[in-house]
């Protein structure tokens, strides 16, 4: 049953980022890659990027990163029902968004995404909002030419897990007191003004760099094995 009232939106938000918060207080984390350790210093001017994360990893990122760059990071958020929770949840997290997708609310999140994110990173699940599960559509390429920022591939695992099933894909959640590691791979450069079908190249190699990222992350945190990982039979 989905819950439609506002205020119990709010309150429904507020609960799951308490809990999160305790349970990624016990965790270790770990963030791998040049361009996300060069960025992981505040006081460093660096560049922004349009980072990559596929939408069954989304909590690892979220709850993760550290408040100050939280507070320089910008989410686009769906327009359905479940970004409703995500927003309010964003929100108590210090971390701005923009509602909108391909199918609704695009033009308007497009326009706020470009104009209204200076000195931000935009964070996008570019298997979202309904999937296929981890297959990269066109509008993270998209938004990283029309924003001349660079699409920044990300990977996202632990050492102990739940995975927890969703309608179209599962969603990965932390044991306590395992180790969340953060890695990000090479940015890829878009030029602004390309036709579709030059930009249908670039989420060619965006997929290839997301897949070859996850794969070496997997591999990373149990030797050549994907990381422990159980999964939980879907409520009833």
């Amino acid at each position: 049953m989905k819950i439609r009232s506002r205020w119990l939106t709010k309150v429904a938000a507020f609960s799951a980022v308490a809990v999160c918060r305790l349970l990624f207080w016990t965790c270790r984390k770990k963030f791998v890659g040049e361009t996300l350790e060069r960025g992981m210093h505040p006081s460093v001017d660096d560049e922004y990027f349009v980072l990559c994360v596929w939408h069954d990893a989304l909590l690892l990122p979220t709850f993760a990163a550290p408040r100050w760059l939280r507070k320089r990071c910008c989410c686009l958020v769906s327009q359905h029902q479940d970004g409703s929770y995500l927003a309010d949840a964003m929100a108590w997290m210090d971390y701005t968004t923009v509602r909108g997708s391909t199918k609704r609310g695009g033009v308007e999140a497009l326009r706020q995404l470009v104009n209204d994110t200076a000195g931000k990173h935009i964070i996008v699940t570019p298997d979202g909002p309904r999937g296929p599960r981890r297959k990269l559509k066109h509008g993270a390429a998209f938004v990283a030419a029309q924003t001349g920022r660079r699409l920044l591939p990300g990977a996202f695992v632990v050492n102990r897990g739940w995975r927890i099933p969703g309608s179209w894909t599962d969603l990965l959640v932390p044991m306590p007191f395992t180790t969340v590691y953060i890695m990000t791979g090479e940015p890829i450069s878009i030029p602004e003004g390309i036709s579709r079908a030059e930009l249908g190249d670039y989420v060619m190699a965006a997929q290839q760099a997301m897949d070859v990222l996850n794969a070496e992350a997997d591999r990373m945190v149990n030797g050549q094995q994907p990381p422990e990982v159980i999964r939980h039979a879907k409520a009833a």
